[in-house]
């Protein structure tokens, strides 16, 4: 992805007035906010603004006895550093050394067409005034999926993400900012929307901003004491974190480049796993609250934290939360800021989650999970190597959702595809993080079926032997164009517009000239080429030969 020897830009971060962050003190406080998605009612988000601020109050770093010792004293007895303490003090007062970081997906959900709506110049506006209440924070933000969906307004990604650029004063849509004397925290931006191969919605970073963060981590070393905490809207593929099957997953909108090669998708995670000074990777996107076991996931060294969201009207399960993160010279604190949850004096509660401790490298959890077990809330499942659920070399019949409709096993294809049965569906995970892509086979095509695996993962077949009387039914589940098996269950959404625009033109009886991009491809997911053992199935199942095929249950194949 990045060529040896490639420059790498370092963008500008932004003008601001606001207060400048210590480059001399080890103690920060970040306020992470993730989907914002401003309402028509921002009662909420006042509030949760208001709790924020009374949160690192709370919480201060400011060492008040220290700064009263220090102003006591003459100001040539003091040195820089004391001295810069000494004036932070006194224009920041209890928010010293506090930032803003915002995960973007800044406009109204719900698409209006008209000026607010999520991806709009007035989305934008609309944010940075909100943003501007949290005065003295300084202000980091980066792009949400949403906010390249001003379709109305702008006619390429480029000049949406122009338009966001410029409302926030930056060069590019990437960041890097220093907040502490050894800590950087680092922004990665979606750069694409319209021209999304498949889902619209899914979180890409470009092989040049992957390039940029590599040479940004090569340039602050573990080595020379740094440490690294990264924002993205999506989560990293392999970072463990509760996703929504029915939602991210079928759509192939859950991870960084989710749809990307496997070389885009994995660079995340082996950039993490080279680089010991990532130490925090805070995410979005999902609209779920910190209460689940796996929103917070600690993997190669680093913790990977799911942040929730302040508006009713984006909540997925009734509750709004905002993250806080501390850190100094021996570790990170993680803390919830729960907008829902009020003590006897009406005011937000706080609690602490997480304690990440540098020296020993250990994370440890302040409290057990309130998780959900129910359907609304279902988790995808993620497959481990020592889990038990693994078929080394399978051939036959591996699931019967008849039969056995719990079902939970995973396996590898022949040719080192990794699928597997969950919740009632055939599933495919990434081979080397093990992370869920997408969906193979819907619940309601699986129904009743049986799930066989042909001579040790040459090929995928369903057979469905319900009716009596008949030769049973037998569907081959054949492979996309790159290999893989998952389905694109969602396409682009400019492509989806001009389809129904000209559909709409036709049923008029007038025809539109209007054709999708031509730099945007959609992949038709139900074509998959027949090949291979795939290609012998499917012919003897469609001419009526009986065929065997070992370790398939006696009845099929008859002998």
């Amino acid at each position: 992805l990045c060529a040896p020897g490639s420059a790498a830009v370092a963008p500008r971060a932004g003008r601001s007035s606001r207060a400048r962050m210590s480059l001399t003190r080890e103690s920060f406080s970040l306020v992470v906010l993730g989907d914002l998605h401003l309402e028509d009612e921002m009662t909420a988000h006042h509030e949760a603004r208001a709790d924020c601020l009374a949160a690192l109050r709370k919480y201060s770093l400011l060492d008040v006895s220290t700064v009263v010792d220090l102003r006591g004293r003459r100001a040539g007895e003091l040195t820089i550093t004391e001295l810069e303490l000494v004036l932070d003090a006194a224009r920041e007062g209890e928010l010293l050394d506090a930032h803003l970081v915002s995960l973007g997906d800044l406009g109204r959900k719900d698409i209006r067409h008209k000026p607010g709506d999520a991806g709009t110049s007035k989305s934008f506006e609309d944010a940075l005034a909100y943003f501007d209440g949290f005065a003295p924070l300084e202000l980091s933000v980066i792009t949400g999926n949403h906010d390249l969906e001003g379709l109305d307004e702008f006619g390429t990604d480029e000049a949406n993400l122009q338009a966001w650029m410029k409302c926030f004063s930056l060069d590019a849509p990437w960041w890097a900012k220093q907040v502490a004397r050894r800590t950087l925290i680092v922004g990665l931006s979606t750069t694409r929307f319209r021209e999304s191969p498949y889902s619209s919605h899914e979180v890409f970073i470009s092989d040049e901003q992957i390039c940029w963060f590599e040479r940004t981590l090569q340039q602050h070393p573990a080595s020379d004491g740094w440490k690294v905490l990264v924002f993205s809207h999506a989560p990293p593929m392999g970072s463990g974190l509760r996703v929504l099957q029915g939602v991210h997953i079928r759509n192939g909108c859950a991870w960084l480049n989710h749809c990307g090669t496997p070389e885009q998708s994995r660079a995340f995670l082996r950039l993490v796993r080279e680089h010991s000074q990532i130490k925090l990777w805070a995410s979005g996107h999902f609209h779920l609250s910190h209460n689940y076991e796996d929103a917070i996931c600690f993997r190669e060294g680093c913790a990977f934290v799911q942040t929730g969201v302040v508006g009713p009207k984006s909540t997925r399960d009734a509750c709004r939360q905002t993250r806080l993160v501390q850190g100094d010279e021996a570790g990170l604190r993680i803390l919830t800021v729960n907008h829902h949850l009020r003590d006897e004096a009406g005011d937000a509660i706080v609690r602490l989650d997480a304690e990440l401790d540098y020296a020993s490298g250990e994370l440890v959890l302040a409290h057990g999970s309130e998780d959900y077990d129910h359907g609304d809330w279902f988790s995808a499942y993620t497959p481990e190597e020592a889990d038990g659920c693994y078929l080394a070399a399978p051939s036959g019949r591996v699931a019967c959702t008849q039969t056995e409709p719990a079902a939970v096993c995973w396996w590898r294809m022949a040719d080192g595809r990794t699928l597997g049965v969950h919740g009632g569906q055939v599933v495919e995970y990434d081979a080397e993080t093990l992370s869920p892509l997408g969906i193979v086979v819907e619940k309601e095509r699986l129904l009743g079926r049986e799930v066989v695996v042909v001579n040790e993962g040459e090929a995928l077949v369903l057979i469905d032997n319900r009716a009596e009387g008949v030769p049973p039914l037998v569907e081959v589940i054949h492979p996309n164009d790159d290999g893989s098996y998952w389905l694109r269950l969602q396409r682009n959404k400019r492509v989806r517009q001009a389809e129904k625009l000209r559909e709409q033109l036709e049923a008029s009886g007038s025809r539109s000239s209007e054709t999708p991009p031509p730099d945007i491809r959609v992949a038709d997911s139900a074509r998959r080429p027949l090949s291979g053992i795939s290609l012998l199935v499917d012919r003897a199942a469609r001419s009526g030969v009986k065929i065997r095929i070992s370790g398939v249950i006696p009845h099929w194949g008859g002998g």
